[in-house]
């Protein structure tokens, strides 16, 4: 069986490296500013105003990522199972997004104050795990294209 459907196009690569990059870095600095970078206002406590706008800038990028997991089902995802390549890394990092995408979720619709505390922090300790295994996936599928000869 050919290998070709399996390797992401170069404008596919840089769609995916791109929404992923956009929705952890969103993300990962949207922490520091949420945690450490609260002021002393006039009425109490006051959040810093990059905080809006960084959680505007990361649900649109997870619109996106939605869109490009989808675009990579029916090829690069079906391809692989069906030829048995990276599927450790590969089923992994599917549910990795998918809980990704059930605690974003969660954290608009689900629960008081005490069940979005513990979704926040489950959200942002697999988000911040996500690039790791991003990269776990995209260098095992590397070392397999170099270890196999081409059919």
């Amino acid at each position: 069986m050919r290998r070709e459907g399996i390797r992401l196009s170069r404008r596919h690569q840089v769609w995916v490296y791109a929404a992923f990059g956009v929705l952890f870095l969103s993300g990962a600095l949207w922490l520091p500013f949420h945690f450490g970078g609260r002021s002393q206002g006039e009425f109490g406590t006051a959040s810093n105003p990059a905080e809006p706008w960084l959680l505007k800038v990361h649900g649109a990028a997870a619109m996106v990522t939605l869109i490009v997991l989808g675009s990579l089902l029916p090829g690069h995802v079906r391809r692989g199972w069906n030829i048995r390549r990276n599927h450790r890394s590969g089923i992994t990092l599917l549910a990795l997004n998918g809980l990704l995408i059930l605690s974003g979720y969660a954290l608009y619709y689900f629960g008081g104050e005490e069940s979005r505390a513990v979704i926040s922090v489950l959200h942002w300790i697999l988000g911040l795990l996500l690039p790791a295994l991003l990269a776990w996936h995209v260098w095992q599928g590397w070392r397999l294209r170099v270890r196999s000869p081409k059919t």
